[in-house]
């Protein structure tokens, strides 16, 4: 691997983030965060439980527009509960009830920014000329989000493996990216 990045196992031997850390966090670990039925929501729960909410240490914990339009999409067409009805045949839901798992999503998304638990990152030229440079690498939402990562020299958090590999094979050109935190798919619940 080149560049700078160390890559970081959140549920092996961790001990947390660095103080004062800037994190870019990543739309699955968001959505693993604020809905019940995501395959990653006990492990990434038990992450921000232990390391961010209960941390006396500051952290900076960043999304941008594109990822909240990913995490706002998903949650508004209901995928963590379609993928958790595949694998539980038995599992049923009301229309009622998904519009309430819709609404206290959204409603705990607008009160982290609120609170500022999360700071909106904005592209910029320099950004958004990278991202032309690795969608095919990444992925075009995903360069979005790795390249703004590296622009702004902070580290980055995600629970997409396929990503961590790809960022891991593009090191290079992502040098400025100073800790990619993730995990395995061991620690999913299905």
């Amino acid at each position: 691997m080149n560049g700078n990045m160390v890559k970081v196992d959140f549920n092996v031997n961790f001990s947390g983030f660095q103080k004062s850390e800037d994190i870019l966090v990543d739309t699955g670990v968001l959505l693993a965060l604020l809905n019940e039925y995501d395959s990653w929501h006990e492990t990434v729960s038990n992450l921000f439980e232990n390391f961010v909410f209960n941390n006396d240490d500051t952290l900076f914990l960043y999304i941008n527009p594109c990822i909240q339009n990913e995490l706002t999409n998903l949650i508004s067409n209901g995928k963590p509960l379609e993928w958790y009805g595949i694998k539980h045949p038995d599992f049923s839901i009301t229309k009622d009830e998904i519009d309430v798992i819709e609404r206290n999503s959204i409603d705990a998304l607008q009160k982290l920014i609120d609170n500022d638990i999360l700071i909106i990152l904005d592209s910029n030229k320099e950004s958004s000329l990278q991202q032309l440079k690795l969608y095919k690498e990444l992925g075009a939402a995903d360069a979005i989000n790795a390249t703004l990562a590296n622009v702004y020299g902070i580290s980055f958090l995600t629970v997409d493996n396929k990503l961590v590999n790809n960022m891991i094979d593009n090191a290079d050109k992502l040098e400025d990216i100073q800790n990619l935190y993730y995990t395995t798919p061991v620690h999913k619940t299905y």
